[in-house]
């Protein structure tokens, strides 16, 4: 009986993956989703206690959840058919990144203060920094040994910036967009530091029930692409403002319509990259449909080399177990590598992608 009990809870818990989007704004309903990707492990036990007592019905039981989970983590590694995919409720990949050219490396010197850039890639990072407490130092010696050219932060504090600068990390980045301070920070401000002069810049350049979403738009290739630093609230913070916070990140997404390539009808002369700690996966639903409404596509599902764990980072003996913070890009831009960073002092791994700009 009790594993017949067990069997129950693992697999009404992973029903709570495909829960219909406006039901997952209700506590606790988002934290048992996130934990969803680790149930492989009680499964496992469970079946493991099944054989050894000879529980036959229990292990079938056991065996077909471990199947269905399975196949959940096997979107994140390799192209599955296409019924296959909506049984995930995820897209098909757009997989045009591997036919684009040979990247050709940045021609523009660390210093220049150039608004037009001439390049086929950029390196970009993204950190919570943990109220401020992440370590300037480390922060500026994977900005310096990467070449990191757009840094987005999320709680950050005054202090953080100036130890930042007091690090040197602003001879690397000298132009910063800061969010626009508010009462309801959740942390702390969201903040971009970029290697090159933009040529637009907002301190809220969306209205979420969150820290102000700075913007900084650099003009690459006769192209502009926009980079924001995001952070919605934890779902401890509200669920229903951790809903909406995600469910509207698609507005920064979208484009004027008369600003389409005419060699390539579904890329925008105008892009946007966003980068943060969504406090989501593709394991919730509203993150799903996020992407579905819009025109975002996730770097860590779209590169199909696994998941980029990011939380959490300060657990001693403890691995990364979830993956929580994104970048997120439109069409115009494709993701070559990511790679998540422990950085001391942060409850989050920093993210370091590459991406390419077609």
């Amino acid at each position: 009986m009790f594993l017949w009990l067990c069997c129950a809870v693992i697999a009404l818990w992973m029903g709570l993956r495909h829960i219909p989007t406006r039901w997952d704004m209700y506590r606790p309903l988002p934290e048992l989703i996130a934990l969803i990707p680790l149930l492989w492990i009680p499964t496992l036990v469970i079946l493991a206690i099944a054989i050894a007592y000879s529980s036959w019905s229990q292990g079938v039981i056991a065996v077909l959840l471990l199947c269905i989970q399975l196949l959940w983590h096997s979107i994140m590694y390799v192209d599955l058919p296409k019924p296959l995919l909506r049984i995930c409720g995820v897209s098909q990949r757009r997989n045009y990144h591997k036919q684009r050219p040979e990247l050709v490396p940045s021609t523009n010197n660390a210093q220049e203060t150039t608004t037009e850039l001439s390049t086929s890639v950029l390196h970009v990072m993204s950190l919570n920094c943990r109220f401020g407490r992440a370590d300037a130092q480390s922060i500026r010696k994977v900005v310096t040994s990467n070449h990191v050219d757009v840094l987005a932060l999320q709680e950050v504090t005054p202090e953080l910036l100036d130890a930042l600068e007091s690090a040197g990390v602003h001879a690397e980045l000298p132009f910063t967009v800061t969010g626009t301070s508010r009462d309801d920070d959740n942390g702390g401000s969201n903040a971009l530091l970029l290697r090159y002069e933009p040529s637009e810049s907002s301190e809220s350049s969306i209205n979420l029930p969150a820290a102000a979403v700075p913007a900084a738009t650099l003009s690459i290739n006769n192209r502009k692409i926009r980079f924001a630093s995001v952070h919605p609230k934890s779902p401890g913070r509200g669920g229903r403002f951790w809903h909406q916070g995600i469910s509207q990140l698609g507005e920064l997404g979208n484009y004027d319509e008369t600003s389409y390539t005419t060699d390539s009808p579904n890329i925008s002369l105008n892009d946007t990259v966003v980068l943060g700690d969504l406090n989501s996966s593709m394991y919730h639903p509203v993150f799903r449909q996020m992407l579905q409404n819009s025109r975002f596509l996730d770097s860590s599902y779209e590169l199909c080399d696994g998941y980029h764990r990011t939380f959490p980072s300060s657990w001693k003996g403890v691995p990364a177990l979830i993956e929580l913070d994104h970048v997120l890009f439109t069409p115009g831009v494709y993701p070559i590598k990511l790679v998540p960073l422990a950085i001391p002092g942060s409850d989050h791994r920093a993210v370091l992608a590459t991406l390419g700009i077609v």
